[in-house]
């Protein structure tokens, strides 16, 4: 039996199979660095978990933060994509506001380790200590966000959701959706409770889509009904068909209530059919109306003409904070960084 399990460890760490070898490098490292933070990893322990020597390690990852990098990038690009696909399907402001809901989820609930990770990047980045923040934020994050409050605002001006604040209510609903599993050893230990079996994912999953329909559709039951069937549907990855396809197949007040909502006046047209862009939403802010500003695109506190300009213009801005704190940084001394253990 040990021989067997040389054989499987020789034949997935080798250069010749590159994609499993780098695979398992990542799945070793996301596990290790969640455990023990960055300073606390040893590449030791990575290279033996992942069947590994360290010799084929460091030829993929020179480093431990370059490994610590490429983990964040792993689950942050796989993130975006999943994301920015659900906000881009056909359907109202609700119906992809709710996918999006389901599909943050989904994705923290198949590795919770990443809510656990980003967690301790974002305190270490309070404290000066992060290199990789900036990236993640101007990559994935940023790009996120504004495709997300543009849901929100959409739906606000559409009148299918409240008159909520979306610079308030996206970040209450990320924490609704994160807060479980970075809770999750604290219900192990002292509820007895396991967050990570099926049907504790299911419940939450519904819960959470539920409290945030509630709080957000003007027609609160409606939301409520057309979450419970979102929450309801069958996971088949990235061929689903569109949320509206789905919820119109089942019968019920669902399926009517969506029927309901395609038959309201559509939202503004896209720029281009090819690669869908929220629409220019009416400005919330009554200071700026009173000066003839009829359109606008809300970024936290300040505002832009549309997305596209916001997405420009703060990653621009990123840009330049991070090439000032590298030119007020000593040099880096010669050799690699953060050492081979």
């Amino acid at each position: 039996m040990k021989a067997n399990v040389k054989a499987r460890a020789a034949h997935r760490g080798s250069r010749r199979q590159p994609q499993r070898s780098r695979l398992a490098i990542l799945q070793a490292a996301l596990v290790e660095f969640a455990q023990e933070g960055l300073a606390g990893a040893r590449m030791d322990a990575i290279a033996e978990a992942a069947g590994v020597n360290k010799a084929l390690l460091y030829y993929y990852f020179r480093d431990k933060d370059t490994l610590y990098g490429a983990v964040l990038d792993s689950f942050f690009a796989r993130l975006h994509d999943r994301i920015m696909s659900v906000c881009d399907r056909p359907g109202t402001a609700g119906e992809r506001f709710l996918a999006y809901v389901r599909t943050h989820f989904d994705s923290i609930a198949e590795s919770p380790h990443y809510a656990r990770i980003f967690m301790g990047e974002l305190m270490s980045a309070s404290r000066g200590g992060s290199s990789h923040l900036d990236r993640i934020v101007e990559k994935y994050m940023l790009p996120i966000g504004l495709r997300v409050l543009g849901l929100v605002q959409e739906g606000v001006a559409s009148g299918e959701f409240r008159r909520v604040d979306a610079a308030q209510f996206v970040p209450s609903t990320i924490g609704a959706i994160v807060h479980y599993f970075l809770t999750a050893p604290l219900r192990r230990k002292f509820m007895q409770q396991d967050p990570s079996i099926a049907q504790s994912i299911d419940e939450r999953r519904a819960a959470v889509l539920d409290f945030i329909a509630a709080a957000l559709f003007a027609d609160r039951d409606a939301g409520i009904r057309l979450a419970a069937g979102i929450a309801a549907l069958q996971r088949v990855g990235h061929d689903r068909p569109p949320i509206a396809k789905q919820v119109a197949g089942r019968r019920g007040p669902i399926a009517r209530r969506t029927t309901r909502d395609q038959q309201r006046p559509a939202s503004p047209p896209s720029a281009s059919a090819q690669t869908p862009a929220p629409p220019p939403m009416r400005v919330m802010d009554p200071e700026l109306a009173e000066h003839g500003s009829q359109t606008g695109y809300r970024w936290l506190d300040r505002w832009f003409p549309d997305a596209e300009t916001a997405r420009a213009i703060l990653a621009e801005e990123a840009k330049r904070r991070r090439k000032s704190g590298k030119l007020r940084k000593r040099p880096a001394t010669t050799g690699e960084e953060g050492g081979r253990k």
